[in-house]
């Protein structure tokens, strides 16, 4: 029996599939949601806790993944075997034919490179066909974060494809049908010069300029107002300018780059409120008259000052709890938004005022570019942002007065809430709280709606009892309420049966904190030797919370063990669990699981455990490398692991595994060659795993001091192979990050490493990367001479992604050097390579070659085609700093074919996406083409703008750049 035919699936409207004529049903909104998601992120994976996290955002329900799996099972009876699970998620295996949103990027595709080939008729037609596709508002009807970004995305989308087909009518002289339907389309659009330059021509070109006013922009009045009081750019805007795009990316591959200083942060309002506060305890109890008080105090009514707020206590007396609970109830008195953080006052790594700072400015718009260097400016920055907004501010567990002051705001109309241990006497407060045990009423009741009523109905006396042994402490009692809640058949008289002589040091009011303690003990003793292990073990790492995955590495134990004895441990109340799969501790928790593994494991069973965890982050890292980097023989030339690691079977998914948890990951390898430092061969091949996850994603910011320090602790042990490999990602890291001369003396080192130590494989990348700082220098000679001898170091060794790689780096060093036919015969021969292999990463960079080759040549246009094929791959398989490339080439080339405009809207997407990035190089050029673009279009002043920023940026970095940019500023 034949296989089913595939149904065809429509996004471009209300979420559909029809087989034949039959429409197919496909469940309620969250279901389809669900299907939605596979089919936009398909052939990928797509994990479970990024389709919890696409369905319902921050506010996931307990049975998320219970629900998310019921869908999925009632899926596969309508798609079949299209619809198959990888690891802990799942993909959905149908053609691009077989979407209609697939089906429309082909038809845009094939329209554009009719109009390239000179026939505008033939390519107006088809961008009309492919605009009949939709059918309402796309994913209409569907909840959830996911729906509402795709939502406005492919809006965008849909409108950038109809202007080029106004464009092309125009062109075609076709402006008299033109004007009615712009005409609807800017009062749609109020905002879009695009549109409102498009009908001001179509109505010249008719005869009625006079009409043209109808469709201004909405008064100046009324448009909000940048920085300074400058009116900020349209943002279809961009930029661009002549010379060359960007140059190509390193053994990594991406061009220099860093984290700039003084960069223009986007106007207010550019982003919706922050709304950082953490979920609140559905089972908050008591406190009434001091909930009152903040609420009382920290409503806005016009005060001179700003309103501080300070609840103080021991620890878990609730004092987070109560801070959150009035936080949520105030939401509605601070319009402008709330910002959220722990402090970690009590833990040996209390958070760093400058770095809760950059934190908050990016929650209030402030891109990483723009954010300063020292903690004084960024608190001014700060305030700045903050002045006659309504904000509040939650400062979670503060350590001290000098931790706090940086984050106070100047706007009285701010309010403050802070929590912490110390009475904070320098605090100017206007409402001090010490928050005491909870009463005995109010701690049964507490006990009630964790157990349930009926349950301390039918034992009040020893509900009672059990309140007086917890000493009235919140976290206490919840941690005695979950024990036995996992326990239904346990009476109350039985559970304090097991706790008989602990009444004395069990009781907050006579022990202080060591009634804490007690109370964990409660519990800890009750755990099995696996999950008290377990306990103690996962407060050893450096992490913020962990999956099972890294709990089954810790210890050794079966993933499956592992997880059991996790979800058993957050029933009981000893860990929390923000998210699906991941688990974190109570502050004083885990100093409280630290102590006990102090005591029982002891300083070498820690490192172990380390050394086991990092085992699996590399096993897991040399998995996503295989995938991302096809040919290359590192993978199989790494340290063997014991475990199998995490899954990767498509490219980008190593992306998504590592980027969040990049910081993290360094932290722990840099806590477990502290702790042992002969595995510092293991924590080096870890980092070189990274390797395309760094790349890919631009995140060398993070690599520096990391590598610094292991690169260190290598050369103290003579380790010549680790220190080879981990000298090659920090040169890389400085290259990435505009730090030439460094860069280069640190791969010197690296390449006499490599060479002594007989490590080929990497040598080529180091070789590659030193040819990309010269070629960051303009010295086109020494740069062909290094790339060429990667090439070599590559084949002789077998090291064929690398030799491909550097053959295409290669290539855009000759085009650099004006060797143009070279150029483009070396780049197609990389792309070949590349396509045969199966491999996007070098794909994107050979398209990327011959769209620069192409320019150069005087063919803009054919240059632009490979440019969006590029851009479309780099987006698909989740390289987002290669979209930074392709846009600025391409950039250029508008420049080239004498369309400033088209310029201007592509460099300002260049600029956007480099100031989010902090990446120095490429916020630099944008700025220059922008500059020139501007300046084409006899915009002197905004031209000038743009090219000033330029010269300062470029000046320290690229010198021949900079006389660029100032040759154009010189002549306005």
């Amino acid at each position: 029996m034949s296989a089913p035919a595939t149904p065809y699936f429509s996004l471009l409207g209300p979420v559909q599939a029809w087989h034949g004529e039959e429409a197919l049903a496909l469940g309620p909104p969250q279901q389809r949601l669900l299907l939605a998601m596979l089919l936009v992120r398909r052939p990928a994976v797509s994990e479970l806790d990024e389709l919890i996290d696409g369905i319902w955002g921050e506010e996931s329900p307990r049975t998320a993944v219970g629900t998310v799996r019921s869908y999925v099972y009632r899926l596969r009876r309508i798609l079949g075997p299209a619809l198959a699970t990888e690891g802990r998620g799942y993909a959905l295996g149908v053609p691009d034919g077989a979407v209609d949103l697939s089906v429309f990027e082909a038809e845009v595709a094939r329209a554009r490179a009719r109009v390239a080939a000179g026939d505008l008729g033939s390519g107006a037609e088809l961008l009309e066909g492919a605009l009949r596709r939709w059918r309402g508002v796309p994913l209409a009807g569907l909840p959830g974060p996911f729906a509402r970004i795709q939502r406005e995305r492919l809006a965008e989308l849909r409108l950038s494809v109809l202007l080029e087909r106004l464009e092309l009518d125009l062109l075609r002289g076709r402006h008299a049908r033109l004007v009615p339907e712009l005409a609807l389309l800017c009062a749609e659009h109020p905002r879009n010069e695009r549109l409102r330059s498009l009908r001001s021509t179509a109505l010249e070109r008719a005869g009625r300029p006079g009409e043209a006013g109808d469709a201004s922009a909405p008064p100046a009045e009324r448009r909000p107002a940048g920085p300074a009081g400058r009116r900020p750019a349209d943002p279809g805007g961009g930029a661009a300018g002549p010379g060359g795009g960007f140059a190509g990316p390193g053994g990594g591959a991406v061009p220099p780059a860093g984290s700039g200083t003084g960069a223009v942060p986007p106007p207010a309002g550019s982003l919706p409120p922050p709304a950082q506060l953490p979920y609140t305890t559905s089972d908050f109890t008591g406190r009434d008259r001091d909930t009152a008080d903040l609420l009382r105090t920290l409503r806005p009514d016009g005060a001179e000052a700003v309103v501080i707020s300070a609840v103080g206590g021991i620890g878990g007396v609730g004092k987070t709890a109560l801070a959150l609970h009035a936080a949520h109830r105030l939401r509605e008195h601070f319009p402008d938004g709330q910002l959220y953080a722990n402090l970690r006052g009590v833990r040996d790594d209390p958070a760093q005022p400058g770095s809760v700072l950059a934190a908050f400015l990016r929650a209030l718009g402030v891109l990483d570019s723009a954010i300063p260097e020292g903690a004084e400016e960024r608190a001014a920055l700060y305030r700045s942002r903050l002045a006659g907004r309504r904000v509040l501010l939650v400062l979670d567990d503060a350590r001290d007065i000098g931790q706090i002051e940086p984050l106070l705001p100047g706007s009285s109309s701010c309010a403050v809430l802070v929590t912490s241990r110390s009475t904070l006497p320098e605090l100017p407060a206007a409402l001090r709280i010490r928050l005491d045990v909870l009463s005995s009423a109010d701690a049964v009741t507490l006990l009630g709606r964790i157990l349930g009523e009926a349950r301390i109905a039918a034992e009040p006396a020893e509900a009672a009892a059990m309140a007086e042994l917890c000493g009235g402490l919140p976290l206490a009692l919840r941690i005695a309420g979950s024990r036995l809640a996992t326990r239904p058949g346990w009476s109350l008289a039985a559970f304090l049966g097991l706790l008989e002589g602990r009444r004395s040091p069990f009781s907050a009011t006579a022990a202080g904190e060591n009634g804490v303690e007690a109370c964990f003990r409660l519990s800890y003793e009750l755990l099995d030797a696996d999950e008290a292990r377990l306990f103690r073990l996962l407060a050893v790492p450096d992490q913020e919370d962990a999956e099972a995955a890294d709990a089954a590495a810790l210890t050794g134990l079966p993933y499956e063990h592992a997880e059991e004895c996790l979800e058993r441990m957050t029933g009981l109340g000893l860990l929390e669990s923000p998210a699906p799969g991941r688990y974190r501790f109570h502050d004083l928790l885990r100093a409280f699981a630290r102590a006990r593994s102090a005591e029982e494991d002891g300083p070498g069973e820690q490192a172990a455990a380390l050394a086991r965890l990092c085992d699996h982050f590399l096993a897991s890292a040399r998995n996503a490398y295989a995938v991302e980097r096809p040919g290359h023989p590192l993978a199989g030339l790494l340290t063997a692991t014991r475990s199998p690691g995490t899954a990767v079977s498509v490219p980008g998914q190593g992306h998504r595994l590592f980027t969040a948890q990049h910081q993290s990951v360094l932290a722990v390898a840099v806590q477990t060659v502290r702790a042992e430092p002969s595995s510092v061969a293991l924590v080096a091949d870890l980092v070189l795993a990274l390797d395309p996850v760094l790349d890919g994603s631009f995140l060398w910011g993070a690599l520096v001091e990391p590598a610094r320090l292991m690169l260190g602790l290598a050369r103290e042990r003579e380790e010549t192979r680790a220190a080879g490999r981990l000298g090659y990602m920090l040169g890389g890291a400085l290259y990435q990050l505009a730090q030439l001369d460094a860069a280069e003396a640190v791969l010197l080192d690296a390449e006499v490493d490599a060479r002594d130590s007989g490590d080929p494989a990497v040598l080529t990348e180091i070789h590659n990367c030193q040819g990309l700082v010269w070629l960051g220098r303009g010295e086109y000679d020494r740069a062909l001479e290094l790339s060429g001898r990667a090439i070599e170091t590559g084949e002789r060794c077998g090291n064929t992604w690398g030799a491909g790689n550097a053959r295409t780096c290669h290539s855009v060093t000759l085009a650099g050097a004006g060797r143009l036919d070279e150029a483009a015969r070396t780049a197609r021969l990389g792309l070949g390579s590349a396509r045969a292999a199966g491999d996007p990463f070098r794909q994107i960079y050979a398209l990327y070659a011959l769209g620069t080759v192409a320019r150069l040549r005087g063919r803009p246009d054919e240059a632009i085609e490979g440019l969006r094929e590029g851009a479309e791959l780099a987006a698909r398989h989740g390289y987002s700093t290669f979209e930074v490339f392709h846009l600025g080439e391409e950039t250029a080339c508008h420049l080239a074919a004498g369309r400033p405009g088209d310029a201007v809207t592509t460099g300002q997407r260049v600029l956007e996406l480099a100031r989010a990035k902090g990446w120095l190089f490429a916020e630099a050029r944008a700025r220059r083409l922008l500059g020139t673009a501007l300046a084409a279009l006899g915009e002197t002043d905004r031209a000038r703008e743009y090219l000033t920023r330029a010269v300062e940026l470029l000046e320290p970095i690229r010198p021949p750049e900079a006389a660029q940019a100032r040759a154009v500023l010189d002549a306005l």
